[in-house]
């Protein structure tokens, strides 16, 4: 199935992220290309589960992976989840590779998060020696964080509180100096240990990482 009949599928409101990064040249250089993706990642102490998953084969092409249904119970559910990796290196035709993953309905921390389409792409090229990278035709739709619906054009790495839980990241772009990063949902779990007061003064709360989600990722590069 194409990406493209799979968005419509979903009924994705793109997101205008138009914007295309600028990389420095990279003009007579050898270069190597990269693209993954994947549905759903989940870590904690006793976790570390990634579903479904492609990575760009050494020889560039394409890799796929597929699942109807990923589900980590308690943490998140997924249905319709597709991702991609497609693209190759050529220092004499300008390379080009992106990831891209598509989500159908999505449920994170028993309904504390919820959307029902989700796309990641993240795309880089080299063109006469200059390279791009950009995270246009991400989106995200009918997403509701713990009962607040989002606009379908939230920001790049807006971040939203989750009291009692850490917080999520929201359409998160890392940039490098060879490509992009995309996380469309990006949920952070952190615990806080309080901290204590004694005669001698006290001591501040405790701030522990205890786990993340990723629903929706997306790299590529080019160097």
């Amino acid at each position: 199935m194409k990406i493209g009949t799979i968005r419509r599928a979903l009924g994705v409101v793109s997101l205008v992220l138009p914007i295309a990064w600028m990389l420095a040249p990279v003009a007579g250089q050898a270069q190597t290309a990269r693209a993954e993706s994947y549905g759903v990642a989940v870590r904690t102490a006793t976790i570390n589960e990634k579903s479904p998953y492609a990575v760009l084969p050494a020889d560039g092409a394409m890799a796929e992976d597929q699942a109807q249904s990923v589900s980590v119970a308690g943490l998140v559910a997924a249905q319709d989840v597709f991702a991609i990796a497609t693209g190759a290196a050529d220092a004499t035709y300008g390379s080009s590779v992106e990831g891209t993953t598509t989500l159908g309905r999505v449920s994170i921390l028993s309904g504390l998060i919820t959307a029902d389409g989700v796309v990641a792409m993240a795309s880089s090229a080299v063109d006469e020696g200059t390279a791009s990278a950009n995270a246009a035709g991400s989106s995200l739709a009918n997403l509701v964080v713990n009962g607040v619906s989002m606009p379908s054009n939230v920001a790049p790495n807006t971040k939203v509180s989750l009291p009692g839980v850490g917080y999520v990241v929201l359409n998160e772009q890392i940039r490098s100096a060879s490509g992009i990063t995309v996380n469309m949902i990006h949920v952070v779990q952190q615990t806080v240990s309080p901290g204590t007061c004694t005669l001698l003064g006290c001591t501040p709360d405790v701030t522990t990482t205890t786990g993340e989600i990723i629903v929706g990722s997306a790299s590529s590069g080019v160097n």
